[in-house]
């Protein structure tokens, strides 16, 4: 696309000056340019000092960006060859020069435009393009008819059609660069009114167009190159936290907007404006994202492994004192044989949505896997430095935490749902098993005897281990919670021991 916009844009003067101009050679100023001596001098050497600022600024976006803009990049072409069309013809016309200018707008004012709307994260639609298009385009075939009745007519209407604009553009008040853009159409409107009210001659208003021309394209592309880079670096350097936040947030304002059927006008441009700065924020580049969702998903570099292929052997990582828990629902089955697929997969993901965002509350707790109706977390795997002790109040407070919150899930048949908890400590392994979807797994006994307190404890209750009960303990905890000695309890494949139910939670 970019190579076909230059490609037209590029044969765009030699068609309309052959097609069209050429008609009207006999009323439109066919004075050479370099008839003017100081003139052309002045010109000359304008177009000499832009060339060269546009091949350094072409030469440090290659070397210094990271991210190299079509539409920038498009801009600066565009403006080198409306340079080289002057530089390279020495007998060009007054009436081909502007006529080239004319050209250059039309195909460079719809780059800046898109800068301006890319930046902002809006649509060019949103700004009325077509109200700055449309005057540019009759200007360039209205062009003959210079200095007469007709075309100061025309030029008002122009000017009629460009202010509702100007007013789009002014409305965007929250929006970066509008005070930019809004000084660029200030000094092109000013020049305009000194055209046509024949203020200065003609060889003035070009040299003022030119100073214009230069100031507004190299402003718009510097200026862009620096905020786009800025940002690309910004939301590429976004993490999956900052992420998941973001898109709560708009889920949110997105609701409320959906609620509410009496939402004010202004109201709506700020949910948009706010939307749109919010989308801003979200990296353009997923690797990021990716490689930390698979570290949380395959800690201890077993990503690494696992996709690249450094190492054929099984890798298992063994910890000790691992605090784990399991939840079963109860009645889930029966359930799953009432209500269809559909309804009781939303179930599950309303309950264990909920588990996770509670978990979030605790900084040691990391959730393992949800197989059915079974959800299991452990804490703290990533630890440094021993923290049993606070790993263990977290777990406990958690259960105690999801037992109560599930009661507000909305279930099929209007009847809340109950849980069956058990929480153990002890040694475990870590490590993947398999090839095909690879995912973090903790093994061994103490995962066991968690599942077993969890299958043997009643309705509605946390059953945990004597392990766990010491290290509760020992913990300086300024919660009052009430345990219930079970003795003698049988726990399947491992036999009798003693047990503890929490009986009382009070903070």
């Amino acid at each position: 696309m970019v190579i076909l916009y230059l490609f037209i844009y590029c044969n765009a003067d030699n068609i309309l000056n052959n097609l069209y101009l050429s008609k009207y050679h006999h009323v439109i100023d066919n004075e050479l340019m370099h008839y003017n001596d100081k003139f052309y001098y002045c010109c000359y050497n304008m177009h000499i000092f832009i060339l060269c600022i546009y091949i350094i600024y072409l030469i440090q976006c290659y070397l210094q960006y990271k991210t190299l803009d079509n539409t920038s990049i498009t801009l600066a072409f565009v403006y080198i060859k409306y340079t080289l069309n002057f530089l390279l013809n020495k007998h060009m016309t007054i009436c081909e020069y502007e006529s080239s200018r004319n050209i250059m707008w039309l195909f460079a004012t719809p780059l800046m435009l898109k800068l301006y709307c890319k930046v902002n994260n809006i649509s060019l639609h949103k700004i009325n393009i077509y109200c700055h298009i449309i005057p540019i385009a009759v200007n360039i075939f209205i062009y003959p008819y210079k200095n007469t009745n007709v075309y100061n007519y025309l030029v008002g209407c122009m000017w009629i059609i460009m202010a509702f604009f100007i007013k789009k553009l002014y409305s965007k008040r929250d929006l970066t660069f509008r005070n930019v853009f809004l000084f660029i159409w200030s000094i092109f409107f000013c020049i305009n009114t000194l055209e046509l009210l024949y203020v200065v001659d003609k060889y003035k208003i070009n040299i003022y167009y030119l100073f214009a021309d230069m100031i507004s394209k190299m402003m718009t592309s510097i200026i862009y190159i620096y905020i786009y880079e800025k940002q690309i670096h910004s939301r590429n350097d976004t993490d999956l936290q900052t992420i998941e936040f973001i898109t709560y947030i708009i889920r949110n304002i997105k609701k409320y907007e959906e609620n509410n059927c009496t939402i004010s006008s202004q109201c709506k441009l700020l949910i948009s404006a706010t939307i749109n700065k919010l989308l801003m924020k979200m990296p353009l580049d997923t690797n990021k994202a990716e490689k930390e969702l698979l570290r949380k998903m395959l800690p201890f570099d077993f990503e690494k492994n696992i996709v690249f292929n450094t190492n054929t052997n099984t890798n298992i990582i063994s910890l000790n004192l691992i605090s784990v828990l399991f939840t079963d629902i109860v009645n889930y089955t029966e359930l799953a044989k009432e209500y269809n697929d559909e309804i009781i997969f939303q179930l599950l993901h309303n309950v264990y949505d909920l588990f996770d965002n509670i978990a979030k509350k605790y900084k040691y707790l990391q959730k393992i896997e949800t197989i059915g109706d079974a959800y299991m977390i452990v804490g703290d795997i990533f630890r440094t430095t021993p923290n049993n002790k606070e790993v263990v109040l977290e777990i406990i407070l958690f259960a105690i935490d999801i037992i109560r919150e599930i009661k507000t899930i909305q279930t099929p048949n209007n009847k809340p749902l109950s849980l069956r908890i058990g929480i153990n400590i002890g040694d475990v392994s870590i490590g993947t098993l398999g090839n095909q979807i690879p995912k973090l797994c903790v093994v061994g006994n103490t995962v066991n005897v968690a599942s077993r307190l969890q299958s043997t404890a009643n309705i509605d209750t946390i059953q945990i281990s004597e392990k766990v009960y010491k290290y509760f303990n020992e913990t300086q905890s300024n919660y009052k919670i009430t345990f219930r000695k079970n003795e003698n309890v049988y726990l399947k494949h491992i036999g009798s021991v003693n047990t503890y139910t929490i009986i009382n939670q009070k903070n």
